[in-house]
């Protein structure tokens, strides 16, 4: 196994990050480094990694000194430094580090957008944003479809990456409102690598989160990429039927996301469903500036909250509509990215009619 560092480098964390000013240079992006994965851990395993990184440097510059002395110095139990001090099979390094080694001998850390499966993990992380996610526990990463066509997919794009979860996933039949299936990874490695790169943690309806600031400043193929998982799990497909005002007339409607949150955090959900807008934008998929509290619709939930479904609106002219359906694959939503391209269909084959007659 690859040797970990004494130390990490401070710029491989993404909380140093700084966009680049206009004109420069662009050079590739660190969206997870060591630092940030070991910082999805609890505040003991982050001091258990420094005092191991202490350690490292400590009997490099004291070859002499044995685990009990050792521990003395810095401060920790005999039992830690005794296993790190051990060689061979029995040598122990702290969890995150085990994670990092792992991540690192499979070309994932440090992971920057320039990486060969960028779009894919964008994509996933997009997901991950709708109906997947991750447990409060970081037990599993974990997506939830209908569709098993939508599930294979998943498993397979998430497989070809990370080749070493093999073996380590379920499908899981089931469903509260009709069937579906859930398909969970419980990797630690999966999970840790999805949670330093931004993915919400726990239940995104009583959780408060955002959109990871550096999504803004990457290419915007991973913009879209990102978008189409985020959207294919809660976009609704756009209709094309008859005006109520005009009978001679049709139009695209009912085109729009909507995500629950409770009511506590509406403040919270209304400014990161602004950061979902702002990003759309960026890539020509222009919203109005409604967003609607579906107040007639509250869900009272076991925990004793009230959530409400709360949705953005997409502009929903001909032209735009078509856009759409050509920028976005909707990859994980095979039925939902059907059923919009024969809305789209039934757009075009009126146009033709009404230019004909």
């Amino acid at each position: 196994m690859n040797e970990i560092p004494a130390a990490l480098p401070a710029f491989h964390s993404r909380s140093d990050y700084k966009a680049p000013e206009m004109g420069s240079i662009m050079e590739s992006k660190i969206l997870v480094s060591e630092q940030d994965l070991i910082n999805t851990y609890s505040k003991e395993d982050q001091f258990s990694c420094q005092k191991y990184f202490e350690y490292k440097k400590l009997v490099q510059e004291n070859p002499t000194f044995g685990y009990k002395k050792a521990a003395k110095l810095l401060g920790v139990k005999q039992g830690s430094t005794r296993w790190w001090h051990t060689e061979g099979e029995k040598k122990a390094i702290p969890n995150p580090l085990k994670v990092v080694q792992k991540l690192k001998e499979a070309g994932l850390l440090p992971f920057t957008e320039n990486h060969k499966d960028a779009k894919i993990i964008f994509n996933i992380l997009g997901t991950l944003f709708g109906d997947g996610g991750i447990d409060c526990r970081f037990n599993t990463v974990a997506f939830i479809s209908s569709d098993i066509r939508d599930i294979d997919l998943w498993q397979e794009d998430l497989l070809k990456i990370f080749s070493f979860a093999v073996g380590k996933t379920q499908i899981v039949e089931g469903g509260e409102y009709g069937h579906s299936y859930n398909f969970r990874c419980y990797d630690r490695a999966v999970i840790r690598f999805f949670a330093a790169l931004g993915s919400p943690v726990g239940n995104k309806v009583s959780k408060k989160y955002f959109l990871p600031k550096w999504i803004f400043d990457s290419s915007e193929e991973l913009r879209i990429a990102f978008l189409d998982g985020l959207l294919a799990s809660e976009v609704s497909v756009p209709r094309f039927r008859g005006d109520s005002r005009w009978a001679w007339t049709k139009r695209f409607c009912d085109f729009s996301l909507g995500l629950s949150k409770i009511d506590a955090l509406e403040k919270e959900h209304r400014a990161y469903l602004g950061e979902v807008k702002r990003l759309c934008g960026t890539v020509d998929l222009t919203t109005t500036p409604n967003l609607r509290k579906e107040l007639c619709k509250p869900t009272y939930r076991k925990d004793g909250h009230v959530s409400y479904n709360y949705r953005i609106f997409f502009q929903t002219h001909h032209e735009k509509v078509l856009a759409f359906n050509e920028k976005f694959d909707l990859k994980y939503a095979q039925d939902k990215k059907e059923r919009l391209k024969q809305q789209v269909q039934l757009a075009k084959e009126h146009k033709a009619l009404k230019r004909i007659y």
